[in-house]
């Protein structure tokens, strides 16, 4: 599922996402944003209800799946590309993956009660992150190292393909910025086994650090450059809000690399 799809474009549909808040929230501008990125390359497009930036408040799952449901179905009526929903409620990844979306991308792991089982009956692909606190006296790589063994447990006693499996590191999840860079500069050592992996870096504090950049939507560039590295290291899949930005680079490196 994963291999060959590097691209994944964040579609926001909500009013306070840290970098692009209330740009998409409503149906006919999502729809136009998602026909941009189709036209500029993206892979899979990645369409999110509930912002879980830094000191995010919850808001139920009743209201996140009012918010995406109708971008995926307006989607559906005229293209087939790759959709994830962005959700770490079962009800909400249950109704999205009703009305057409291919990918469960959950933030929690799959930690939430009644996830697990919505991923096996539907038997479709799963992104699961690490966003959880690091635990004392394991290195950031030991403690991503058990995670995946415990999700791959969990998987395998309800019967979920290895090949539906692709991991997130979690980058700005509950982690220091020593953190944070480690992954970004290593991702070779967060890689395990034969699973997929997918880094999110686009637009987070990580890339503000190393370029001195408060605004987030000044950070695409420096967003680029990072998702490419992580992908000259083995990476398969990176998460941008600038797609163009990333197919256009992608385009031109493997050309000069030829």
């Amino acid at each position: 599922m994963f291999k060959d799809k590097p691209i994944m474009g964040i579609l926001n549909v909500t009013p306070d996402s840290f970098s692009d808040g209330g740009d998409y929230t409503d149906v006919e501008i999502a729809v136009e944003h998602a026909k941009e990125m189709i036209e500029n390359g993206v892979d899979i497009i990645d369409i999110g209800g509930q912002s879980t930036r830094p000191g995010y408040i919850e808001i139920s799952f009743t209201e996140e799946m009012e918010r995406v449901v109708p971008v995926i179905q307006a989607i559906r009526t005229f293209s087939n590309v790759l959709i994830s929903i962005d959700t770490y409620f079962p009800e909400v990844a249950k109704a999205a993956l009703e009305a057409g979306a291919d990918i469960v991308n959950d933030v929690k792991g799959m930690d939430e009660p009644g996830m697990v089982e919505i991923v096996a009956k539907y038997q479709v692909p799963v992104i699961i992150m690490h966003s959880r606190p690091r635990q004392e006296g394991l290195s950031i790589f030991e403690d991503l190292a058990q995670f995946y063994q415990e999700k791959i447990n969990l998987c395998q006693v309800h019967n979920i393909s290895k090949e539906n499996i692709c991991f997130d590191p979690g980058i700005g999840f509950h982690k220091s910025m020593e953190d944070n860079e480690l992954i970004l500069s290593f991702p070779e050592k967060c890689r395990y086994k034969e699973y997929p992996l997918l880094y999110g870096v686009s637009r987070k504090r990580t890339i503000a650090h190393l370029i001195n950049e408060d605004k987030p939507k000044e950070r695409d560039f420096g967003s680029v450059t990072a998702s490419l590295f992580s992908l000259e290291k083995g990476v398969e899949v990176v998460r941008v809000h600038n797609v163009k930005g990333m197919s256009d680079t992608l385009t031109v490196w493997n050309k000069l690399k030829q």
